[in-house]
């Protein structure tokens, strides 16, 4: 099975989990075109590389967050 790329896995995580964030505050948290992921999600329009790259910065961010909740979880 073939690794996804950045873009891929970007996508992949914005339709999975995009439901759970509020757009707009995401699209000035990596300072990106306002409606740029609603129309993504809405529509299928495709983001720029540029922009995806800001996302995937974010995405990690998000996903170092959640692993660390859920480790202390574990050690309570």
């Amino acid at each position: 099975m073939n690794r996804l790329n950045t873009r891929q896995r970007v996508e992949s995580w914005l339709n999975t989990f995009g439901h759970l964030f509020n757009k707009n505050a995401l699209e000035r948290e990596v300072n990106i075109s306002k409606g740029i992921l609603q129309k993504h999600l809405k529509y299928g329009r495709k983001i720029t590389n540029e922009d995806i790259i800001e996302l995937r910065k974010l995405m990690k961010e998000f996903n170092d967050f959640f692993k660390r909740v859920e480790h202390s979880k574990k050690n309570q």
